[in-house]
């Protein structure tokens, strides 16, 4: 009896053990298959030599037919596509991912390396159910222009018939107006395009003779201009109404700068001193407190003529104007960059930044633009009459000016050395240099550039 149950003790374990074992066994169920066939996010993959690939965003459209992965800007010029490796995660793993380029087919590993400058490519992406797919195309372009690469072309050599003259343009009203004047007369050329100019008037009656047009200043859509202690104001540059100054403590000197919303003209008071004024209507108020002047008083090397006037936005988000060169009162060249500036705490106030850069050269007939977060400064000649650089550049709002690298940004060999060129910018980003006078004669030429990236925006 005790070895029976001995043994069927022995039996319940070996059937026991062998219950384990046979579960241990059993098939094991089939991994559960998806029917999503949809990429989730699409890249390359790091290139340290090629930063072009991954320093883009790109966008997925699953749409109802073939789906669209593609990037909504050009990649940065230079970025090479010939050799890389697309990286892909997709909504579920799919069973099957295949590249389709026009001469050869890729089944994807994942790190395959592929020329992407081919058109068209396609991926094709299989369910891990092995029953559904989705298709997507690609659209994944390089710059094939140098973002910093300026753009220039001479767009017609001759304006008006040669001649001694002075010239000033404005963009005015959406076009390009030219004042032209011979010491006889005053002539007004229009141009939608810098290429083609009309001859507006061959005479403005409503101008003195001679005028010098360069000392007309644009505020808004209104042309303003002194002479003989008179102020002309125009806004189609063809009529003018004149208004005379009656008033004894002070005498209408020139415009300066269109700042602050407001035209800003120079006037000498009775002490033959020079201060800034806001012509309003047909009054003049002078302007006494300004920070940094003594009762309002400019400093005997403020220009009077033939100087630049900008007026820009600053980083300081503070509305700014800069006043640069020119002749003073005493017909002397000088070496000046003043800046006017409006602060909520102080109101407006001005210093000389030429303190900053001591061996900055007079300036004479230059003219400055803010272009590309940058000033421009084109023209004239230094106290010496010598050319200066046809073109300079400032990053930090004119305290220091360099010379443009002549790979990015060079002039047509053409061109020819000058000063009192009227430079614009205009609302699709191109600049203009209309006229001017060379060492020799005066020119009614015009050229238009622009920076490649600014045309993409």
């Amino acid at each position: 009896m005790r070895n029976f149950v001995i043994m069927r003790h022995f039996i319940h374990i070996l059937l026991l053990f062998a219950g384990i074992i046979l579960v241990g066994c059993e098939p094991k169920t089939t991994e559960e298959t998806s029917s999503e066939a949809r990429v989730k996010s699409f890249t390359f993959y790091t290139d340290t030599l090629n930063p072009g690939l991954t320093a883009a965003t790109y966008t997925i459209e699953h749409r109802s037919d073939t789906g669209l992965i593609y990037c909504a800007d050009s990649l940065l010029y230079g970025t090479r596509l010939d050799s890389v490796v697309p990286y892909v995660m997709y909504m579920e793993t799919p069973g099957l991912a295949t590249f389709y380029l026009p001469d050869t087919v890729i089944e994807s590993t994942g790190v395959d390396t592929m020329d992407f400058t081919q058109q068209p490519i396609y991926l094709r992406v299989v369910s891990s159910d092995l029953e559904h797919e989705k298709w997507y195309t690609f659209s994944i372009f390089v710059h094939q222009a140098d973002p910093d690469l300026y753009v220039w072309e001479q767009l017609t050599s001759q304006i008006f018939a040669p001649q001694q003259c002075d010239t000033k343009a404005f963009y005015h009203q959406g076009k390009l107006l030219l004042m032209v004047n011979n010491g006889l007369s005053t002539q007004a050329y229009q141009s939608a395009d810098g290429s083609t100019w009309a001859l507006l008037s061959d005479h403005i009656a409503s101008l003195p003779t001679p005028c010098h047009v360069r000392d007309i200043m644009q505020h808004h859509d209104t042309l303003y201009y002194i002479a003989d202690n008179t102020l002309y104001r125009s806004t189609d540059g063809l009529t003018w109404t004149a208004w005379t100054n009656t008033a004894s403590e002070y005498e209408l000197v020139n415009m300066v700068v269109s700042f602050d919303g407001k035209a800003w003209c120079l006037v000498e008071n009775t002490s033959k001193a020079l201060q800034l004024a806001i012509v309003s209507a047909d009054s003049i108020e002078i302007m006494t407190d300004i920070a940094g002047l003594v009762d309002g008083v400019l400093p005997a090397n403020f220009p009077i003529s033939d100087f630049a006037a900008l007026s820009f936005g600053s980083s300081s988000e503070r509305p700014r104007a800069m006043i640069v060169g020119g002749y003073n009162m005493a017909g002397e060249v000088v070496n000046t960059r003043w800046n006017l500036e409006f602060a909520a705490t102080d109101g407006y106030r001005m210093k000389d930044f030429s303190i900053v850069q001591p061996n900055f050269k007079s300036l004479i007939g230059v003219s400055i633009v803010q272009y590309a977060d940058q000033l421009m400064m084109f023209g004239g000649t230094d106290n010496d009459l010598k050319w200066r650089s046809d073109m300079l550049y400032s990053d930090d709002e004119g305290m220091n000016w360099y010379v443009p690298d002549t790979t990015h940004n060079k002039l047509p060999d053409n061109y020819t050395s000058r000063q009192n060129q009227s430079v614009i910018v205009d609302d699709d980003h191109n600049i203009y240099i209309i006229g001017g006078q060379s060492k020799s004669q005066s020119l009614g030429d015009v050229y238009r550039g622009y920076l490649n990236s600014a045309k993409w925006e």
